[in-house]
């Protein structure tokens, strides 16, 4: 990953004032880095696992969600963590939020084939394992799949903060090699998938990134 190929491309701030601000960056990795990522996931299939939900007491509900999930990203997830950490500046002012300081990076690579989904939710805390620690602050969303692409849907809905505006809402669609940036607190969902092959090849994938600070740090 060199200069050229870390430089943002296009970047779109919500406009309405109730919305959660978000950015959303183009052709953020070089086609050879996609590449040999993707290679990296389908060797990797049978290592995916379902994910979970809840609380202290986290289970499988697929009435929640559906999703994939492995959190060894191998020889990617150092210059993953290196290229969030170089544009951390500029999507803390992009988001118009506090300066987030010293943050860690907590990373994984997410799957969502055929009916695959994740309900309403924030992504702020996790429990109950050693992340109860910290607190996540800004979640960030790289989407990748192969091309020409074999699945629809799989938008990332972001919900207005007024529940009383439950109808007000935007989607942003998992667009080849580019970042989607929000604040962790911001509610959001992962729309259903179709995926008609239901190849694991032919799956949405992302790597869900998150700058985080521990809890008694939290702005």
């Amino acid at each position: 990953m060199n200069e050229a190929t870390q430089q943002a491309g296009d970047r779109t701030l919500s406009g309405r004032a109730h919305m959660p601000p978000y950015l959303i960056l183009h052709d953020v990795l070089s086609g050879a880095v996609v590449a040999d990522l993707l290679a990296y996931v389908l060797a990797n299939e049978t290592k995916f696992e379902p994910a979970e939900v809840g609380g202290l007491r986290k289970t499988i509900d697929p009435s929640t969600r559906i999703t994939g999930l492995l959190r060894d990203l191998g020889p990617f997830a150092a210059p993953v963590r290196d290229l969030l950490l170089a544009r951390l500046s500029d999507l803390v002012a992009g988001l118009r939020i506090a300066q987030v300081m010293n943050p860690d990076i907590e990373l994984q690579l997410a799957a969502h084939g055929d009916g695959a989904f994740y309900g309403r939710h924030i992504d702020t805390r996790t429990s109950p394992d050693e992340n109860t620690r910290w607190i996540r602050i800004i979640s960030a969303i790289y989407y990748f799949h192969i091309q020409p692409k074999r699945f629809s849907g799989g938008a990332l809905r972001l919900f207005a903060f007024d529940r009383t505006a439950a109808a007000d809402f935007v989607d942003v669609e998992p667009t080849h090699n580019s970042l989607l940036v929000f604040p962790s607190w911001a509610p959001h969902a992962v729309q259903p998938v179709q995926c008609p092959t239901r190849r694991f090849a032919d799956s949405r994938f992302a790597i869900n990134c998150w700058f985080r600070v521990p809890a008694q740090r939290a702005p």
